[in-house]
């Protein structure tokens, strides 16, 4: 028999790897030509030489589909450089593993479409584990978790979920499953981030999408040493960390979760989709002190779910919350308290408008006759006795500079408050004030002092009354443990109910003091029946400023 000529032997194996890149790439006609190049670099910053590199298309099944071929494997030399010349164009991703560390990298998002495609130079990391609990009813035993594009596959356990290991750090675009009987994938997670040498754990599998958050209370976050419990934590949305076309339109499907599955409670206090912003509240049981590994989880992308917002679990009166008020509705509508007291406040016939605070909305207050009155607070919760325990808090923004007296919140002149006082000379005298007034004692008072206010500048302020101390805090700091008394032989008031911006009763001394009306902006008043203590206030502080020190995306 006469051989064939070599030539022939050559055309044969090319159209061999041409029919089998093809195939595994979604088929085409295009020619396996295609050069892909590029560097990978160790943890140590050093090339990875003896370096696994395989491209693999964009949609490849690992399960379905035929073993990568050899034309698209290649392993690093000495400088950490791969080079793979038989791609055919179009989407892929990169998978590479050290032959002897064992540690991992995935490049995804690649298109090649040109002669020559250079890819940048990216780094080998731990890998890390994704458990992957799957949805009721789903038969196991035929049963297989994938995560497309990659080699990456897992068979079911018999318990509801998969477990893959050796997995990439980095973020995985989407995890499917498929069983015996299925034609198509189902995709339970989309945009899955896996971290270095941990477990990503995907829970509730009707949801598309999650991510943790971190809470960052080291010195390089909210410089917060005790662990502080039952916190309310501000999550805020904005167009640089959330895509709102994820989500339903009123934030309906957001949840929250601890990082064993357990949810979280959770208000939503604006979810504006249009201008892709929004403020929730989440309240974890424990936020540790110095620490950078504690987290939460956030879920969204579920058409079908209702909102489990709801302000009264995460401002619990059992943890000390008597009453919130994010001051968020517009006009003359009820300003909600957010616990289960329902202190809801009506505004007054001139009602404060709403502004832009320093978490969401807020109330604007014309310094005349604008207030809000929290009805049924006379004799309720809030009406402390002399040498009480309570914590009361705000965020005020002070439009001007007066030699006048201007109210944040309390309740009379003649029981507690916390005050914006100035008088001339104004350049030495200027404080903001918690005072609590003893029966035909006097005004006992903490200031700001040496901290002087300043106009059209956001300030937290903190009065801490605890039995018969007494501290001021401003911006997350204790200002002053003392107390100075301003006597007086005057009766103390019980009877008004708390306010915001305004007292309802003129100060029983001093009528040119009136009722103290407020002139700016005021956000996020809060009193409790707890004293609270300096981790909670800092970390409060630390949390709701605008530029957020605790929770890092």
């Amino acid at each position: 028999m006469r051989r064939l000529p070599k030539y022939i032997f050559f055309l044969v194996a090319l159209a061999m790897i041409r029919c089998s890149i093809n195939n595994i790439a979604g088929g085409g006609s295009d020619l396996p030509d295609k050069v892909v190049l590029g560097k990978i670099f160790s943890t140590d910053d050093l090339p990875a030489a003896n370096t696994q590199v395989m491209i693999i298309p964009a949609k490849y099944n690992s399960i379905t589909d035929g073993p990568i071929p050899a034309a698209l494997i290649d392993t690093t030399d000495s400088s950490g450089a791969f080079y793979i010349s038989r791609c055919v164009a179009g989407d892929y991703n990169i998978q590479a593993v050290h032959i002897s560390m064992r540690t991992r990298l995935l490049i995804t998002g690649l298109t090649v479409s040109g002669d020559t495609t250079k890819v940048a130079a990216d780094t080998l990391r731990l890998s890390g584990v994704v458990k992957v609990y799957l949805p009721d009813g789903i038969a196991t035993a035929n049963c297989r978790v994938y995560f497309p594009g990659t080699t990456i596959a897992s068979q079911a356990r018999a318990t509801g979920y998969a477990i893959l290991d050796s997995v990439p750090a980095g973020k995985i675009p989407s995890v499917c499953y498929v069983t015996k009987n299925d034609s198509v994938p189902a995709t339970i997670r989309y945009n899955l981030i896996v971290p270095a040498g941990d477990t990503a754990v995907v829970a509730k599998p009707a949801w598309d999408y999650s991510r943790r958050l971190y809470l960052n209370t080291t010195a390089s976050g909210a410089q917060v040493a005790g662990s502080v419990l039952n916190f309310p934590v501000l999550v805020r949305l904005t167009s640089d960390n959330f895509d709102f076309s994820q989500a339903k339109a009123g934030g309906e499907d957001v949840r929250f979760t601890k990082a064993d599955t357990t949810e979280l409670p959770y208000e939503i206090e604006r979810w504006d989709a249009a201008n892709r912003r929004a403020e929730i509240w989440v309240c974890l049981d424990t936020v540790y002190g110095n620490s950078l590994d504690h987290f939460f989880t956030m879920y969204w992308g579920n058409a079908v779910s209702v909102s489990a917002s709801k302000g009264t679990t995460v401002f619990d009166t059992g943890s000390g919350f008597q009453g919130v008020w994010h001051l968020s509705e517009t006009g003359n509508a009820i300003v909600k308290d957010a616990t289960g007291n329902h202190y809801d406040g009506t505004p007054s016939d001139t009602a404060p408008l709403s502004a832009e605070g320093t978490i969401g909305p807020c109330r604007s207050f014309n310094g005349l006759s604008n207030y809000i009155r929290m009805n049924g607070t006379a004799n309720g919760k809030l009406n402390f006795q002399e040498n009480g325990i309570y914590t009361i808090s705000a965020w005020a923004y002070a439009d001007t500079l007066d030699n006048g007296y201007h109210i944040v919140v309390g309740k009379s002149n003649e029981q507690y408050y916390l005050k914006f006082k100035t008088s001339v000379p104004v350049s030495s005298s200027m404080v903001w004030e918690f005072v609590e007034y003893h029966d035909k004692a006097g005004w006992y008072i903490s200031n700001s002092l040496p901290v002087i206010p300043s106009a059209k500048t956001w300030v937290y302020i903190v009065g801490v009354k605890n039995g018969t101390t007494q501290y001021f805090y401003v911006n997350g700091e204790l200002i002053d443990s003392t107390i100075s008394v301003t006597a007086a032989d005057v009766t103390r008031n019980t009877e008004d109910d708390v306010t915001i911006g305004k007292f309802l009763s003129v100060a029983a001394t001093d009528t040119a003091e009136g009722k103290c009306p407020f002139l700016g902006k005021i956000d996020e008043v809060r009193i409790s029946n707890s004293a609270k203590n300096t981790d909670w206030i800092k970390l409060c502080y630390m949390n709701q400023k605008t530029s957020d020190a605790l929770v890092k995306w």
